[in-house]
């Protein structure tokens, strides 16, 4: 029973960080001019984008980390980061705009988004830890405790 409810409360809590952070989304889209025909096809759209936009997430901040790791980088927090956060949130948004005839909103209006978010993005892991290098102490003691584990 202790189980059961730990789930239902953490489900319901991701559930509404996720659906604060699309109420926030469509705010801002709609000022940027989004435009939909129905609200299915809003919803429809915020489903996708949402599903999508996580594991593009997770990329954007996994290739600057490896990057730093193996010294191409000097940090993990600079431009990159923000560059492929912008890119990778405007390509996402003009496809689903270019597949969904009832959405519509313009490039410059994604691109503004995309800015936005991005720059969020970056503020949020302003505070992260940098990875370790991949020659460095810490990085090679990480290494054995997984290898341990196996």
């Amino acid at each position: 029973m202790n189980k059961l409810k730990t789930i239902v409360i953490c489900v319901t809590v991701l559930l509404v960080m996720i659906i604060s952070f699309t109420f926030f989304e469509y705010i801002l889209l709609k000022i940027l001019g989004l435009q939909y025909d129905t609200m299915g096809s809003l919803l429809f759209f915020f489903v996708i984008y949402t599903f999508l936009e996580i594991p593009l997430s997770l990329i954007t901040r996994a290739i600057p980390r490896a990057l730093k790791s193996t010294g191409i980088l000097k940090t993990s927090k600079g431009l990159v980061p923000i560059i492929l956060n912008t890119g990778f949130t405007f390509i996402l948004i003009k496809l689903i705009d270019t597949f969904m005839d009832s959405i519509a909103i313009s490039w410059k209006g994604a691109m503004l988004f995309a800015l936005i978010t991005a720059l969020t993005h970056w503020l949020l892991e302003e505070k992260s830890e940098e990875p370790p290098m991949a020659d460095s102490e810490e990085f090679k003691r990480i290494e054995e405790k997984i290898i341990s584990k196996k």
